[in-house]
């Protein structure tokens, strides 16, 4: 059962974008009813002008598979994965299935969600899984942190942030571990591969100044061994984080993320890095409160790059999904968007729709009957949606 406001607003048989062209320009919101706490992560496109959804039901990993107004075609919750799971990220592997990362477990589904394998990561130290995509050779790239409480002992993993190559069966190749060990947690949230064979990753990156830790935002560029080219770390006295990244057709690089003004003010901070490191322009947008990039897509002529995220006006208050639009040229915002309810609503994922609109996914607390329930907002070319209760 799902709570659904449904506008159609005409044909987009003229729509000149290379993706699939369903003939319905729509927009929407959508509360998928389940009876527990779900939220959806990430978001992708799939055939036949649908779309694959991953995220969390309860606390185990969950996709689920929607047509283009946002009916559920199926879902799947794996709850023989051992450990702690969730679908952080999900992207296609060439056989046309589907390679899902999250919690501490990597695991490969069939084009209907079926379960083919699953790894758990096998280290003492838990490493969380934040993004995995196929390479071009057919074999995975996982990303994500080391967990475990720092100690005086030390150790020479935790806190670390890593990356690691898994082999087409699920088996891993190697493993690289970049920040400071023995810390609180450095991170890496996103993956994308360079047309070297490399790897560019976003994340946060911890500094230590007079013994007080401040997150810094983290852009890193490897080999296709995971040995380090170069690295961006960029940020003040408080707590900025790379949150996703994206790579253009010039093999140029997007990467969005928050930058924190102090304590309490965070702003949206995107940039554009060319293939070499160089940036090429970066910005950072809010209204003296907090706003936080959390995904990004780009259109299918690539002059807008969008990023959604969360923001809310004061401390206290609650939290409303946030669609920018971005030049992808200077960085200048065209249009930004906020939507949710009077409770607290985030948006995590977000991809171009078949219309030229946009599809948002996340959380809402606003419209869950007393859950957290998945909430996908579908908007026009500049962020509009329906009118919602």
């Amino acid at each position: 059962m799902i709570s659904v406001v449904v506008v159609l607003v005409g044909s987009c048989d003229d729509d000149p974008s290379t993706l699939e062209n369903c003939g319905i320009n729509t927009q929407y919101v959508i509360t998928y009813d389940e009876p527990v706490n779900t939220a959806g992560y990430d978001i992708i496109h799939a055939e036949n002008c649908t779309y694959v959804i991953s995220g969390k039901n309860s606390n185990k990993a969950w996709l689920m598979k929607v047509d283009e107004l946002g009916n559920e075609l199926w879902n799947q919750v794996y709850s023989d994965l051992s450990g702690l799971s969730r679908g952080n990220a999900v992207n296609h592997t060439s056989d046309g299935g589907l390679i899902i990362g999250g919690g501490i477990n990597v695991f490969k589904t069939d084009p209907n969600g079926e379960m083919e394998w699953n790894y758990k990561l096998p280290y003492s130290n838990k490493h969380y899984v934040e993004d995995v995509i196929e390479t071009v050779a057919g074999d995975y790239i996982v990303v994500g942190g080391v967990g475990g409480d720092p100690g005086t002992g030390g150790h020479a993993q935790k806190g670390q942030a890593y990356i690691l190559r898994m082999s087409e069966g699920g088996d891993i190749q190697w493993v690289k571990r970049y920040g400071i060990a023995n810390s609180p947690m450095d991170n890496f949230w996103g993956v994308v591969q360079a047309d070297d064979g490399g790897f560019v990753l976003a994340g946060n990156k911890l500094h230590d100044r007079n013994f007080e830790f401040y997150d810094h935002f983290w852009v890193v560029k490897t080999d296709a061994s995971g040995n380090m080219e170069w690295s961006h770390e960029l940020g003040g006295n408080y707590w900025d984080e790379a949150q996703d990244i994206i790579k253009l057709s010039d093999d140029s690089y997007v990467i969005a993320g928050k930058k924190s003004l102090s304590q309490t003010n965070l702003d949206l901070w995107i940039m554009r890095i060319s293939a070499s490191g160089t940036i090429l322009w970066q910005s950072n947008h809010g209204n003296n409160n907090y706003d936080a990039g959390m995904s990004l897509t780009v259109t299918e002529n690539e002059d807008v790059v969008v990023a959604a995220g969360y923001t809310r006006s004061s401390s206290g208050a609650p939290f409303k999904y946030r669609v920018w639009g971005v030049d992808v040229n200077s960085g200048q915002i065209l249009w930004n968007k906020k939507h949710g309810g009077n409770q607290d609503d985030r948006a995590y994922g977000v991809v171009e729709a078949y219309d030229g609109g946009f599809v948002v996914v996340g959380s809402t607390d606003s419209f869950g009957e007393g859950y957290t329930k998945l909430w996908m907002v579908k908007t026009d070319s500049d962020g509009n949606t329906v009118d919602y209760p």
